[in-house]
């Protein structure tokens, strides 16, 4: 087994630009509030929302078109050859899938129905049709989890040599079907995403995709960041989240860092999931607690990409390490006031980027959680 699985390389389109260098440097800029219009029942509400730089997704060939752009830069910046590309598998991560073009069928007439223009397995094929991707291809559906176990499936298909490369793709677009379920549900914010903090008011949803490609072959920056396992789990103590009490969140580190063969004390850097909510705050928050006698700095990124739901995991670790080969770990926005019943103050400042071990903690609706562990380190040394 080849210990050595690397992000290779990664691209994303999100609310703070579709470069590493838009991204990273808008992490430093202030981004003015964006707002969706959505009809409610017979009211029209206005809900804040992350949504992409310059691309809009609401037609079939605008689903394809974005996709695939993504995929052609990703092909293009880590050179990937024809023969790689036969050699390589495609993982796709998602809640809403091709919702958005549903909705536009829907529209168009009564007597449409929308499930039926949704398909797994058609977004893959033609993906893998469009480039030579030659591998398995596979979707993979658990909410906010989605593209997180795709890239959990990845590192371990490439670690045992079941393939020997993936691609795996996270996105999620708008649509108003997931914007009224999650104002049903009464957890969309007016006041913006607060995670952790005592004052928390709820989520804010974004849109986003990234393609990120894991090898055993390095990356060519002068930084690396490798997976070295991690660990999925459910939680049945509830229909729609994680029990408060935080112990299965608490499972899911310790399984993850037993996969990885690493410790409580080898990591350095958490990245929430920080949704903002309070159900969600507290299971991760009393897991952390239980799990770490002094719990390690904690970044949260909703703030800024909003909750990009299925595609998050591949979102924000791709963002996560623009940033680090920049150097830094962005602060968490929009912490204020530690909420003593869990007591987790994450970084309000911006921190220096250290050689580590990370946690990507993803715990999400229905009670499907996965944490990755990566370890983000100079070239010199991998």
């Amino acid at each position: 087994m080849n210990s050595s699985v690397y992000v290779r390389e990664a691209v994303t389109f999100c609310s703070l630009g579709n470069t590493a260098a838009e991204i990273t440097q808008n992490f430093h800029a202030e981004c003015p509030k964006a707002f969706k219009e959505l009809r409610f029942g017979s009211q029209i509400i206005s809900r804040e929302y992350r949504e992409m730089q310059e691309k809009k997704v609401t037609q079939t060939d605008e689903f394809y078109t974005i996709l695939k752009q993504l995929l052609s830069e990703l092909i293009k910046t880590s050179n990937l050859t024809e023969e790689e590309l036969s050699q390589c598998a495609l993982l796709l991560g998602s809640t809403a899938m091709n919702i958005p073009c549903s909705e536009s069928f829907f529209r168009e007439g009564t007597d449409q129905r929308m499930l039926p223009y949704i398909g797994y397995g058609e977004i893959g094929e033609q993906l893998s049709m469009s480039f030579g991707i030659g591998g398995e291809v596979s979707f993979f559906t658990t909410a906010c989890t989605s593209s997180a176990n795709a890239l959990l499936y990845a590192q371990r298909g490439v670690a045992s040599g079941t393939f020997k490369r993936a691609i795996v793709v996270g996105f999620e677009f708008y649509n108003e079907l997931t914007m009224a379920g999650f104002e049903t549900l009464g957890l969309l914010s007016l006041e913006g995403c607060r995670p952790f903090d005592a004052n928390r008011c709820g989520i804010v949803l974004g849109e986003g995709c990234a393609a990120v490609l894991i090898d055993t072959v390095a990356s060519s920056y002068s930084t690396q960041l490798l997976l070295r396992g991690g660990a999925s789990g459910c939680d049945i103590a509830s229909p729609t989240s994680h029990g408060i009490d935080g112990s299965v969140v608490a499972e899911t580190i310790k399984n993850a860092l037993s996969d990885a063969k690493k410790s409580l004390k080898d990591v350095k850097l958490i990245k929430a999931h920080g949704t903002g909510t309070e159900n969600n705050d507290w299971a991760e928050g009393k897991g952390l607690e239980q799990s770490f006698e002094r719990v390690p700095s904690i970044v949260g990124l909703k703030p800024f990409l909003g909750h990009t739901l299925g595609g998050c995991g591949a979102i924000e670790l791709s963002v996560l390490w623009f940033c680090m080969r920049e150097g830094f770990v962005p602060k968490t926005k929009g912490f204020e006031c530690i909420d003593n019943r869990i007591n987790i103050s994450p970084c309000v400042e911006e921190q220096e980027a250290h050689e580590g071990i990370l946690l990507l903690n993803h715990f999400g609706f229905g009670g499907s959680g996965v944490v990755l562990v990566a370890q983000f380190q100079n070239k010199a040394d991998a």
